[in-house]
């Protein structure tokens, strides 16, 4: 999630530096019983879930649409799309909610130049199977996670706004979303964890240095006026998806299969 504080300066903000996930799984078995443990691949290498596809290939064709548009199309997009404090405010004493929704939707598919958006695809292709996939128990399960996604972006920019009021700089990406999408990540990775594997330290420490890495060390960086990161909407994506994603499960669970 980036801030622009000055677009026509500042077209390419640095993105956050995304954490790694901590999540030790079930260690594989060898079923011809040898003794010997196949090779396991990380997440990012498994078969791509649909949702994470459809994200994907939905901020790509955003991306090269804006870049083949040019600089005077995409910073009108982003001024029109870009979560900006002040100009939601406004919108809000005129009434205009639906621009506000759309602003807090639209800014998730948004990004600061190229690197930003590798680098927020990268974690999300890390994260993002073991989040969806702990959400599909019936045939809603892509929707539940686009929905999730979503929330986790709205979360990240409400955030934003309540900490920078009356702000005129926008701030764009899927950062807040996907690091809500690492909240869903640890939690699955407790779900689909074995009855006796202790959990509990694992994913408190990926929790806690995710949240050192993008949100502490995001809040050096614009402090120090090195780059701009908008940390607000890291921190308030994750809080959402912490909150949200065992709400999803419950109601998920209590839902037939089919």
């Amino acid at each position: 999630m980036s801030t622009l504080k000055d677009s026509r300066m500042h077209p390419s903000p640095v993105c956050f530096q995304e954490a790694k996930p901590n999540y030790a799984g079930p260690e594989p078995r060898d079923p011809s019983g040898q003794g010997k443990k196949p090779i396991s691949n990380e997440p990012i290498f498994k078969s791509i879930p649909i949702g994470v596809l459809i994200l994907i290939g939905c901020m790509v064709i955003v991306h090269i649409g804006l870049q083949l548009a040019g600089p005077n199309v995409t910073l009108r997009t982003i001024e029109s799309l870009g979560v900006i404090p002040n100009e939601i405010a406004i919108d809000l004493d005129k009434g205009d909610r639906s621009d506000v929704m759309l602003r807090l939707i639209g800014h998730q598919f948004l990004h600061g130049g190229t690197l930003h958006l590798v680098m927020n695809m990268a974690m999300l292709l890390q994260a993002g199977p073991i989040a969806e996939d702990g959400l599909h128990r019936n045939r809603y399960g892509v929707f539940a996670f686009l929905l999730f996604f979503l929330l986790c972006g709205i979360g990240g920019g409400l955030a934003f706004i309540w900490l920078n009021p009356g702000s005129i700089y926008p701030t764009i990406g899927a950062s807040g979303a996907i690091s809500g999408v690492f909240a869903g990540f640890l939690w699955s990775a407790i779900t689909k964890a074995r009855p006796n594997q202790a959990m509990f330290k694992p994913v408190v420490t990926s929790g806690l240095f995710f949240l050192i890495i993008n949100v502490g060390l995001a809040a050096l960086a614009r402090g120090l006026d090195i780059a701009a990161i908008a940390w607000e909407s890291h921190l308030g994506g994750f809080v959402s998806g912490f909150i949200v994603y065992p709400i999803f499960l419950s109601v998920i669970k209590h839902r037939p299969k089919f």
